[in-house]
């Protein structure tokens, strides 16, 4: 049977570029951006390991000021959430509407997994024009357990009926590769700008610099296979 293709949103699948450029003008810092979202990833886990939650929303807000204060930037609350709201507006990368139908004319289901709350990935795939290509939309948000814990990407599986060995992780990290790999799942990697696969994790069985060498390579292992 060929496998369910779960797409992970930021960064994979949307391109950041206007919301780095907004958080490095807010920190006043060429390395703002990445600063800020490993602070963001840290303490997504940090709620994870003490069995709290608060969404991605709230998480992004609080580590920005936390940034700002370590990076001694003068920045308001106004304008972080100013910044945050950029989010809502990404576009997707090129290769992406081209991939994904590649991959819904083979007959493949495809669903979404994401840190971010439901209500902001609705907006995204709205503006970005991805609604139509999938299934189910899920959100941590639903389990409160952020990426990479094991628990989501098998709770994932259940959702959408299958097997977590019959789905397929397709992300630009390589935290969240390793998780669902380590989870179960088979995985797939796009070389996004900037991204790197954790080079002590198991190697994931597709990779690609973009969506479509991504789907092609699922498409042809598959007709292989079945």
């Amino acid at each position: 049977m060929k496998p369910v293709i779960i797409f992970d949103v930021n960064e994979t699948m949307l391109d950041m570029t206007p919301l780095k450029v907004k958080i490095n003008a807010l920190l006043d810092c060429n390395k703002g951006f990445r600063i800020w979202f490993g602070m963001l990833l840290q303490y997504s886990l940090v709620d994870n390991c003490t069995n709290n939650y608060h969404n991605f929303t709230d998480l992004a807000d609080a580590t920005l000021e936390m940034a700002a204060k370590a990076l001694e930037a003068e920045e308001a609350a106004e304008k972080r959430k100013e910044a945050l709201q950029t989010i809502k507006q990404l576009s997707a990368y090129n290769d992406v509407p081209k991939g994904l139908q590649l991959l819904k004319d083979e007959g493949f289901r495809l669903a979404t997994l994401t840190n971010s709350p439901s209500t902001t990935l609705s907006v995204q795939l709205q503006n970005a024009n991805l609604t139509h290509f999938f299934e189910a939309t899920l959100s941590i948000d639903t389990i409160e357990k952020y990426k990479p814990a094991l628990e989501t990407y098998r709770w994932a599986a259940e959702q959408l009926s299958v097997d977590v060995s019959g789905a397929v992780l397709v992300a630009a990290h390589g935290w969240d590769v390793a998780g669902a790999l380590q989870a179960g799942m088979q995985a797939a990697f796009i070389e996004r700008k900037g991204q790197s696969l954790y080079p002590l994790a198991p190697k994931p069985q597709f990779k690609g610099k973009n969506l479509i060498e991504v789907a092609n390579s699922i498409i042809v292992y598959y007709k292989k296979t079945t």
